[in-house]
């Protein structure tokens, strides 16, 4: 738990505010107390959010759906206010740590630990059920190990049938890797509690062996990985394997019913001591702390007595995003990945380096089952070519312009390649692009008066993709290199090559916990520290130099995906990480409301991003160039970096090449 802040609540309802347990692109989650000594978790809505009537219908589903299910797995509605200015609920808080932390922390859960936990959430599932509801976000971080049992938590994307025409078509709600095939699949059959089987069956191989059923990976290997491969279980004990194996099969109808299950793992309890020594320890210490009167150990304030102390970061759960962590992502969603606003992603994984591009992510256009994936953006964002959209301005130019090659006039649309899965320079949110190399690329529309048209296709295929002509420009946070520029690739002439119009500066950076309680200012100061890492990532290699350099050398803490790494930092496990420029600036700014973590010193060796255009179109390329300096003049470029919170990426003006 963090100290408030000036811009937080002193009090929400009834509920006295002691401090703030997490948040992400939703709202933030503040621990409440009642007037009877009792703790609360509160969750609200942003205030942005609230004006949105669309919000206000899903939050207020949200209550009613938490309302309706009762039973001692699943933490009860206490109050809630939907129709208030903010809207907000009250869930009653029991001292209680997520399945993740206690598995990141401890390791796997003893195998009797793990069919205590399974039993209670098959319990949970039944309440759950009961009621026509679907829980479909069911995973390691949704369940808090408490003395008395599991409990499950946020039912923020619960679903029955009564609610269809609040769930948006072709949207897939949930978590990758937990997350049933039916809802990765928009010809598969309907969501049903299947799905929350499945993802069960997911949380007991999580919890048996410190790992997902697919492996750790971007969210988009995970969603393939799902659909086409089957789960890795060999690290589970026999009678958990069958369990599991059983839950995990591909279609729903072949998954256990919840009373076989019951039948199958037994009596959920008794749950006396039921979970390892280390995580004991823990609730017992929070149950002091926090001083609840539930507590056989707690001591009740007095009246008017100071809130007891804050407790810390790493022994409450939270929630870093409003689909995973995220998940961040949370920004760059995946992302669930953020729309086209300046709204954040889930950090949960800010997805891959342009450096280290994982080809596989190809399977997004195959998963959604139309191929490749296309979307069409007018120049003022809108959907028609005439008129004039939200803002009052006119949707496209009066006049196109003249500097463009005849073609692109006469079709009056640019497509640009992309591999949209790189929050937050461009990836997708509800289903459309998202993020700043989307931004500029309307704008640039708008200042052509023509329409963009973004096409989705692997990082490795796009300049062969522009060299075929399938793409007027690419535009995907591509590093501007010698080789590129010479169509070079692997040390192969692979084409005529490109130019490219630079517009962005990215290098890595360095990010620690808000505050820089350690003092960390440069890479030297990272000696004799621990450091986080993506596996495989140029951070890593850099760490790696760096470590034979200082002389006292560094500590490494190694993760599978840039979600794990931030996490790590921001609980204070190790003192920094190094990520891209882009990604660790939205991360940043977004990762539980910006409270967490912050950048320190310069960008290590920055690279210009740039537009290619292919060598033979320099009519393309001097309208791209024209236009994109027009809108650093207009300072509309500026706006848009500030929008996604990477500003100290600008450039001062346009150049080919990087001006070689």
């Amino acid at each position: 738990m963090r100290p408030l802040t000036k811009g937080d609540p002193q009090r929400i309802g009834p509920f006295r505010i002691v401090g703030l347990l997490g948040g992400g692109g939703m709202g933030r989650v503040y621990l409440g107390r009642a007037a009877d000594g009792r703790t609360v978790a509160v969750k609200t809505a942003r205030s942005e959010l609230a004006d949105d009537r669309g919000f206000r219908t899903r939050f207020a589903r949200e209550v009613a759906a938490a309302r309706r299910v009762g039973g001692p797995f699943v933490a009860p509605v206490v109050d809630a206010a939907p129709q208030d200015d903010v809207p907000w609920m009250a869930t009653d808080y029991v001292p209680g740590v997520s399945l993740t932390d206690a598995v990141h922390d401890g390791g796997p859960l003893p195998e009797q630990a793990v069919r205590l936990l399974t039993a209670g959430l098959v319990q949970a599932l039944a309440a759950v059920h009961a009621h026509g509801l679907v829980h479909r976000d069911l995973k390691p971080s949704n369940v808090l190990l408490t003395a008395e049992g599991p409990r499950v938590i946020d039912f923020g994307i619960a679903y029955s049938a009564a609610d269809t025409a609040l769930t948006m078509t072709g949207t897939a709600l949930g978590t990758p890797g937990f997350m049933a095939p039916e809802q990765l699949v928009m010809t598969g059959p309907n969501v049903t509690g299947a799905a929350d089987v499945f993802a069960l069956g997911g949380v007991i191989v999580f919890a048996a062996t410190g790992g997902g059923p697919y492996g750790s990976a971007e969210p988009q290997i995970l969603m393939y990985r799902t659909v086409h491969e089957e789960p890795r279980l060999d690290g589970l004990p026999d009678g958990l394997r069958e369990v599991a194996a059983a839950c995990l099969a591909k279609e729903p109808e072949q998954r256990p019913t919840l009373p076989a299950l019951m039948a199958r793992v037994g009596p959920a309890g008794p749950y006396g001591d039921w979970l390892p020594a280390p995580v004991a320890g823990r609730l017992r210490r929070l149950s002091a702390q926090l001083a609840d009167p539930r507590s056989p150990d707690a001591h009740v304030p007095r009246p008017g007595a100071q809130a007891p102390a804050g407790v810390p970061f790493d022994q409450l759960p939270t929630r870093t995003g409003p689909d995973g962590p995220p998940p961040p992502p949370s920004p760059g969603a995946t992302p669930a990945w953020p729309a086209h606003t300046a709204t954040p992603p889930p950090p949960a994984s800010p997805g891959p380096s342009r450096r280290r591009v994982l080809g596989a992510l190809s399977v997004v256009g195959g998963l959604a089952g139309t191929g490749a994936l296309g979307w069409a953006l007018w120049p003022q964002g809108g959907d028609r070519a005439g008129g004039e959209n939200a803002r009052g301005r006119p949707a496209v130019s009066p006049e196109p312009s003249g500097r463009l090659p005849q073609e692109i006039l006469d079709q009056g649309r640019i497509t640009i390649g992309s591999d949209i899965a790189y929050a937050p320079m461009e990836f997708v949110r509800d289903g459309r692009p998202a993020g700043v190399d989307v931004e500029i690329a309307n704008a640039l529309g708008r200042a052509l008066g023509v329409r963009v048209a973004f096409e989705n296709a692997v990082f490795d295929s796009l300049l062969a993709g522009l060299a075929a002509s399938r793409f007027d420009l690419v535009m995907s946070a591509l590093a501007d290199t010698k080789d590129r520029q010479q169509g070079i690739a692997d040390g192969t002439k692979t084409g005529s090559g490109v130019d490219l119009v630079d517009y962005f500066r990215a290098g890595l950076v360095l990010v620690v916990r808000k505050g820089d309680p350690e003092g960390i200012r440069k890479p030297a100061d990272l000696a004799g520290r621990t450091v986080a890492v993506q596996r495989g990532s140029l951070a890593r290699d850099y760490v790696d130099e760096l470590g034979r350099k200082v002389a006292k050398g560094l500590r490494i803490r190694e993760f599978e995906s840039q979600a794990e790494v931030y996490d790590d930092v921001a609980k204070g496990r190790s003192s920094a990480c190094l990520d891209d420029f882009p990604v660790a600036a939205h991360t940043a700014a977004t990762l539980s409301g910006g409270g967490v973590l912050a950048l320190v010193g310069e960008q290590i060796d920055p690279r210009l991003y740039g537009i290619a255009v292919a060598k033979n179109r320099p009519g393309l390329r001097d309208a791209v160039r024209g236009a994109l300096d027009r809108l650093i003049r207009s300072g509309e470029y500026a706006k848009i970096l500030k929008n996604w919170y990477v500003e100290d990426g600008a450039v001062e003006r346009v150049a080919v090449n990087g001006g070689r």
